[in-house]
């Protein structure tokens, strides 16, 4: 039995290490929002608006972004955390009553079931509460960055709202290399694919125990 623990040992401890190193990635997330929040003078969104969060339970979430999830998750009490767990089974069966799978959600990137479910209760994030992120310190990357003018590899893109005509003004982040150092350290971990929102909510929530760092 002794080599097998070893083993465990090992798998332990590369994934601790891989954890920091998206932990890490993220505090660079946040010196870059910073630079930009600096430069503009101000927040860029509403205290009041959270119409990202509306339309995000089919939202493909990368393996390494849903373990540091899973610790804001656990953090709740047991009530808040059945509470998301049930949200996010809401959105799955109105998923599948209507014909969708994760593996059909994962092929097109969730934006075909995004359009599905636009405006109905179940298209809501389910860690979304009374208008607050339930995980704020451990939300996923693009959570962090929307609203801030960001290079994806192929545009400009930046939420509707903010910046008006003057997203060019300012050098945007790298969210491009922010996302494929994400699926690199996924890959890391032996998850090359990602998991649509809700489904992974319920996941996480199912297993037991918490990924520390």
């Amino acid at each position: 039995m002794q080599p097998i623990e070893i083993q465990k040992d090992n798998e332990d401890a590369n994934s601790n290490s891989v954890v920091e190193q998206y932990r890490h990635l993220m505090r660079e997330v946040h010196l870059e929002t910073q630079r930009l929040y600096k430069a503009r003078g101000n927040f860029p969104c509403p205290s009041t608006c959270y119409d990202c969060c509306r339309n995000t339970a089919t939202m493909l979430i990368s393996e390494i972004e849903g373990q540091d999830l899973k610790v804001g998750l656990k953090k709740h009490p047991p009530e808040i955390q059945e509470h998301i767990r049930k949200k996010a089974e809401r959105s799955v069966r109105k998923l599948e009553q209507i014909g969708f799978s994760h593996e059909r959600m994962t092929r097109d990137a969730g934006m075909e079931s995004v359009e599905v479910l636009k405006g109905k209760p179940e298209a809501e994030c389910p860690m979304l509460i009374g208008g607050v992120c339930s995980v704020y310190e451990h939300r996923p990357l693009i959570c962090r960055v929307w609203g801030y003018p960001i290079d994806n590899g192929r545009e400009l893109a930046c939420c509707r709202k903010t910046f008006i005509g003057q997203r060019r003004l300012y050098k945007p982040i790298d969210y491009a290399r922010y996302w494929d150092t994400c699926r690199d350290l996924s890959e890391k971990i032996g998850a090359e694919e990602k998991t649509p929102n809700a489904y992974l909510v319920v996941r996480l929530l199912s297993e037991e125990g918490v990924t520390e760092g």
